[in-house]
């Protein structure tokens, strides 16, 4: 009886410490809180900081010596790794590296869905208008630079709930294509078309599949 009960507890607890970790708009970030990282800069430079990704944009956020939140210069900073993740600036953002070989690297981009915030359709009870100004109301606090990173982590809760739109591109010297036959196709000039043709289909490549896009890698910087 016992076991059972605290089985039961357990249950019950862990639905509210998975939500905690989930971003909010009072909480828009990748990482449930601001992580020891070392930043890469142009210069070659590095430098540890608490860092985190910004779930708008994609930009890179550290906290300065009084807890409040900055934003890194993007175009100086090549790339960051925080814990066992690796991230580059791409196109202004940060993301991810999921898979890697000597002619480049799969990286993921992955934003928070505030689109879906604005959308109306009230909850029973409400209207759909009352719901869409409550909701951009916490859109319109997802700014975080210069607040203090531990006054925001107590307001999380307070948030609505952002979904994850993930991305992969394909990067490679002087490129960063989105990882779809269409967008890959695009870059490609038109002496190798027929070479494209002919190896897209002796190679079977599932495109949410960053292990399966490494090959691209080869084919697109040979």
């Amino acid at each position: 009886m016992k076991k059972s009960f605290i089985a039961g507890l357990i249950l019950l607890i862990l639905p509210f410490v998975a939500s905690a970790q989930e971003p909010t708009t009072r909480w828009p970030y990748l990482f449930p809180e601001f992580r020891e990282g070392l930043v890469e800069a142009t210069g070659g430079a590095a430098r540890a900081q608490q860092l985190n990704v910004h779930l708008r944009y994609g930009r890179l956020h550290f906290l300065d010596a009084e807890g409040l939140i900055r934003e890194a210069a993007m175009e100086e900073v090549v790339g960051v790794q925080i814990g066992d993740d690796r991230f580059l600036q791409v196109r202004g953002e940060m993301m991810r590296v999921v898979a890697q070989s000597a002619h480049g690297c799969v990286v993921e981009e992955v934003l928070g869905d505030f689109a879906a915030l604005t959308e109306t359709g009230g909850a029973y009870g409400s209207s759909s208008q009352t719901s869409a100004t409550r909701k951009l109301s916490s859109v319109e606090q997802a700014s975080t630079v210069s607040q203090n990173h531990m006054l925001l982590m107590q307001s999380r809760s307070d948030g609505q709930m952002i979904g994850l739109l993930k991305t992969y591109y394909l990067v490679y010297p002087g490129h960063a294509v989105k990882a779809n036959r269409a967008a890959v196709e695009n870059v490609l000039t038109e002496g190798r078309v027929a070479e494209w043709k002919a190896w897209i289909k002796t190679h079977k490549i599932k495109w949410n599949r960053p292990e399966s896009l490494v090959a691209l890698l080869e084919f697109l910087n040979p």
